[in-house]
């Protein structure tokens, strides 16, 4: 016979039968001294009453918090992510908080596994740019027991947080106005991953653009490599619909196209127009310079690390407050890897 498994009750059933918040819920289970003696009361009843249980992680966060920040990026790698970083230690110093960094290496499972244990190092507040695709309550439940948490560049599915983004569709899409007032007819959309937050939003924003110009759209997924760009790249050029242009969508896939058209003797912007997302410093000495769309990985850190500082000091003073979502503008970096534009022809 199968044995029925019981579900345990949540911070979030206590909260509600107390009829008080998450926060005040997490400070009872803390012993703050800020709640009164009535409303811990509430708390300790219906505690008993679901017969609710605190999890290790909740355990471990009792007491005082250490001046420290967690930071987890998907690839410490990545010049994007390490311009973040460097942001996040820069102004975690500059407010008296060590900084602990780590890679989830894209793996969901890792860096859930990361946050759980920076949180038993009772840091005070944890930024991430997440590799989660689906909602997590095992991150909610670690906000729950009174840790702040601030998502930046993408949202955290199922985590009711603060979360700083790019505009991330609205660059995509004046990139591809941009190749369309160049006359282009088959311009291709490629990068690797689909389904990240950012890359998918940039993925709409060059359909809308695409569809809205009746024009046929052509994209590629998955290129990770050098060969896999070099390996498309050969292919478009032999098919039907022969690209006259491409939209990259992140910063690597466009160094391996620039590697890729060098190696078939291809010109931009003659050959090829091309435009990348992700600004980086060669990309204006390059030649031709080329056009990208930019975001700025600084203002991206810069702002997380407000919200997230903000938290702390609520979760301190027992002030909670509704999450706020900041968006940053992308902007687009016109140079001549897709022809010479208005400014340079009078």
């Amino acid at each position: 016979m199968k044995k029925t498994e019981i579900r345990k009750p949540t911070i979030r059933e206590v909260a509600k039968l107390a009829r008080v918040g998450l926060m005040t819920v997490s400070r009872v289970i803390n012993n703050h001294p800020s709640v009164r003696a009535s409303t811990r009361k509430k708390v300790e009843a219906a505690i008993v009453q679901l017969g609710y249980q605190q999890n290790e992680a909740a355990r471990l966060l009792k007491g005082q918090r250490a001046r420290m920040i967690g930071l987890i990026v998907p690839d410490l790698s990545d010049q994007f992510f390490a311009a973040c970083a460097h942001t996040v230690q820069h102004l975690a110093r500059a407010d008296g908080y060590m900084t602990l960094v780590v890679s989830s290496e894209r793996d969901a499972d890792l860096e859930f596994q990361q946050a759980e244990l920076m949180a038993s190092r009772k840091v005070s507040g944890l930024l991430i740019v997440t590799s989660t695709k689906a909602g997590d309550e095992r991150l909610q439940a670690l906000q729950d027991t009174g840790l702040a948490i601030v998502a930046f560049d993408r949202p955290l599915p199922g985590v009711d947080t603060d979360c700083v983004l790019v505009e991330n569709r609205g660059g995509a899409e004046a990139a591809i106005a941009h190749l369309i007032q160049h006359g282009h007819k088959h311009i291709a959309c490629v990068g690797y991953d689909e389904e990240t937050y950012t890359v998918y939003e940039r993925l709409q924003g060059y359909l809308s653009r695409i569809h809205g110009a009746k024009l046929k759209p052509q994209t590629a997924f998955g290129l990770s490599t050098l060969d896999d760009v070099r390996n498309w790249l050969t292919a478009a050029l032999a098919g039907k619909n022969r690209p006259t242009a491409i939209f990259s969508v992140n910063h690597r896939t466009s160094i391996y196209l620039l590697q890729a058209l060098s190696e078939l003797k291809l010109r931009i912007p003659e050959d090829m127009a091309l435009i990348g997302f992700d600004d980086f410093d060669l990309a204006a000495v390059l030649n031709p310079p080329l056009t990208t769309v930019a975001q700025s990985p600084v203002e991206l850190a810069r702002r997380a690390m407000g919200l997230l500082l903000a938290g702390i000091q609520g979760m301190q003073n027992g002030v909670s407050s509704s999450p706020a979502k900041i968006l940053l503008p992308a902007k687009l970096m016109i140079r001549a890897s897709c022809g010479p534009h208005e400014a340079q022809k009078s």
